[in-house]
């Protein structure tokens, strides 16, 4: 050990004793983190310029005709391009379009051809034709660039599709809408003849039976009147008995009414300690807010006071409001209804309100001072109830005694009209006499007659029958009521759901704000890589003098370049974050994840070169361009060749990488975890390598790397 630290502070000595080597070594330090810091600046937001990206718009639409309207939708097309920023639109005719083109001027060029509103409005015609959009690119100009114009084609192709969709079903749907309203037009017609239909099939049993009768009485009169006769008694009798039971009820609701004006005065008086009681809460409420302003000590049993006050406030309210309730549903129309919602909305605050005094009171019995909102909600509530209640009450003569009032009256009046028709009945029944003894003098003739309507009624029943299930069907099932609604629903609204029926609602997990900060963990990583390669390439793995054992020399010159790749690493990851502005969630442990990092690719790249010297140097530069491909940084490793998804999870770069994004994005911590353990792995492997392996390797190509040096071509 001491050999290896006497290597180390020898090495520090000449850096700090060398002006142009510390230079040099500083010029190190720096000059990775200008690589990653460019090329994280220069993809910072290559996707938010592509507005500069120039692409040539032909309209030569010219338009059609829909059901009377001219439409174009080259028109409309390009007003949405207008507002489009995502790229360059440029508006120019055909011949400047394919001279810009061909020059490079413009990326792409989209024409829209003269017949392109006919063709997709063929739509609700028989010959149906497909829009065409010409889409011309030129290829040379750039890699991405025409990748980013197809997703301008894209665009253009999706907003055509949905207007189209929306101009056609506008079109069907103004259509429906008329024909809903013509419907509905029509569904009263259909009403009146269901009642008319109604109607006859009513009168299909009366005309049964007078037939019937007309036949008894052309076979048996005498019989047949008889037999009436003898019903007529029985009718009598029931409405001798009808009119007492009209005259008993009119008693009844004679001894009801008096004991309704026994009852009237004790529903206003509830409504009185009703009225004072809600005053009193008000009351107590304030002074509950004094004393918790104040400090007081019988605060809580201020409280409780309060609660037991609108406990019986509660239990007022209620038994006012059941009375009510039953009177009210008895009268028709709910005359009573008005008071009755007050009541319950009294009840409601009430409820709030012994809530509210419950949370106020474990707040101070936990020592906590309410909050004043909560105070004064209470105050307002115990006001608005104090207010509904005096309203009931000054009101209580035209709101809630006349209602009550008016029902008994009606009930009278029932009563009267019931024993009025009776007794118009009874003087008609002598007339009914006359009746049926006239039927005697039926003339035989019409037997034949009565025959023929006998046999032919079931049939015509039958038809009436069927006809009044259909009209009931058609007037009172939901599936009529269903289809005017949805023929007369808008059109507009229905045409845009169509033209789009599906948002996309997105939820991003880990975000990033930006492309830049998306691509930092690649670049931060690949130039923490690139900078242990520059130490390797200007500093010698060698140490000269003394006779130091090979792992002496190993660890102590990896000492100095571990020390200069830790100044590296962490120069990158402080640049990146103040410098460039990247926003990372967790500051320290990207800073700690990038020196981690420096020292397991240290560890690498250091063995190979201090093993097999220059040839350890070409091996890092080919595991750094492996890695480059293969370490999934830049694209999903899915899509690259088959060969870079076999060896990307034995590549160092593969875990850097996804450590630090878990740094910058936010932690799942099996993630972490395993990419640190496997880092670890990459980092002891070539340690325990080197320290066995790296006397006899040395030996073994000591007199490759003695002819290798005689050539002025080579360096150390």
């Amino acid at each position: 050990m001491e050999n290896i630290f006497k290597i180390y502070k020898r090495d520090l000595k000449d850096i700090l004793s060398n002006k142009v080597l510390l230079v040099i070594i500083g010029g190190l330090a720096i000059l990775p983190s200008f690589y990653a810091w460019f090329n994280i600046k220069a993809s910072w937001d290559p996707y938010g310029n592509t507005g500069n990206i120039s692409v040539a718009v032909v309209n030569k639409d010219k338009g059609t005709e829909l059901r009377g309207n001219k439409i174009n939708i080259g028109d409309q097309l390009i007003e949405k391009l207008k507002d489009n920023k995502n790229l360059g639109w440029k508006f120019v005719d055909e011949q400047t379009a394919l001279d810009g083109v061909n020059k490079g001027t413009y990326y792409a060029a989209i024409e829209i051809p003269e017949n392109f509103s006919k063709d997709l409005t063929s739509l609700i015609s028989n010959d149906v034709k497909k829009g065409k959009i010409i889409y011309t690119v030129n290829d040379k100009i750039n890699a991405i660039a025409p990748k980013i114009t197809d997703k301008g084609a894209s665009t253009i192709q999706n907003e055509v599709n949905q207007t189209v969709v929306k101009t056609v079903s506008e079109v069907v749907f103004e259509v429906f809408n008329e024909l809903g309203i013509e419907i509905e037009n029509q569904l009263p017609k259909l009403a009146n003849l269901e009642n008319d239909l109604v109607e006859v099939q009513s009168k299909f049993k009366d005309i049964e039976n007078t037939v019937a009768l007309a036949s008894d009485v052309a076979y048996k009169v005498e019989d047949v009147v008889k037999s009436l006769q003898k019903d007529v008694p029985l009718i009598q009798d029931t409405i001798t008995n009808s009119k007492k039971l009209a005259s008993d009820l009119k008693i009844f609701l004679q001894d009801s009414k008096g004991t309704l004006d026994k009852i009237t005065p004790v529903i206003k008086n509830d409504l009185q300690i009703l009225s004072q009681l809600s005053y009193n809460v008000s009351s107590s409420v304030s002074n509950i807010i004094d004393a918790i302003n104040k400090g007081a000590e019988n605060t809580p049993e201020l409280i409780d006071s309060l609660s037991a006050k609108l406990s019986a406030l509660s239990n007022n309210a209620n038994t006012v409001l059941e009375f009510l309730k039953n009177l009210n549903n008895i009268a028709p129309n709910n005359p009573l209804q008005g008071p009755i919602d007050q009541l319950e909305s009294v009840i409601g605050k009430l409820n709030i309100s012994m809530d509210t005094l419950n949370s106020i009171k474990g707040q101070i019995t936990n020592g906590q001072t309410p909050s004043l909102d909560m105070l004064n909600k209470l105050l307002q509530i115990t006001t608005d109830i104090n207010k509904i209640s005096s309203g009931l009450l000054n009101n209580f003569d035209s709101q809630i005694a006349l209602p009550i009032n008016n029902l008994f009256n009606n009930s009278f009046k029932i009563a009267n009209d019931v024993i009025a028709i009776l007794e118009k009945a009874e003087q008609k029944l002598p007339a009914v006499n006359d009746i049926l003894s006239s039927t005697v003098t039926l003339s035989k003739s019409a037997q034949d007659n009565l025959k023929y309507i006998q046999k032919k009624l079931p049939a015509a029943k039958s038809v009436v029958d069927e006809l009044v299930d259909a009209m009931h069907k058609i007037n009172n099932g939901d599936d009529i009521n269903e289809l005017v609604s949805l023929l007369k629903n808008d059109a507009i609204k229905h045409s845009n759901f169509l033209k789009q029926p599906v948002d996309i609602v997105s939820k991003k997990l880990y975000p990033m704000p930006n492309y830049g900060t998306s691509m930092t963990p690649f670049y931060s990583v690949l130039s923490l890589w690139v900078g242990v390669l520059l130490l390797m390439s200007l500093l010698s793995t060698d140490v000269h003098g003394n006779d130091y054992k090979a792992y002496e020399i190993y660890f102590g010159r990896g000492l100095t370049f571990l020390t200069i790749a830790l100044v590296q690493a962490f120069i990158l990851s402080t640049g990146d974050m103040l410098l460039l502005g990247v926003e990372v969630l967790h500051p320290m442990l990207f800073i700690v994840l990038s020196l981690f990092t420096s020292i397991v690719f240290t560890a690498i790249v250091y063995s190979f070169v201090s093993m097999f010297g220059n040839v350890g140097k070409a091996i890092g530069v080919v595991l750094l361009v492996i890695q480059v491909a293969a370490s999934g940084g830049t694209f999903p490793i899915q899509v690259t060749p088959k060969f870079f998804q076999i060896v990307n999870p034995f590549l160092p770069f593969t875990y850097a990488i996804s450590a630090s994004r878990e740094a910058i994005a936010g932690i799942y911590q099996p993630n972490l975890i395993k990419d640190i353990l496997l880092l670890v792995v990459f980092m002891i492997i070539p340690i325990v390598f080197t320290v066995f392996l790296k006397e006899p390797i040395n030996k073994a190509t000591a007199g490759l790397k003695a002819k290798f040096n005689e050539s002025d071509l080579t360096g150390h």
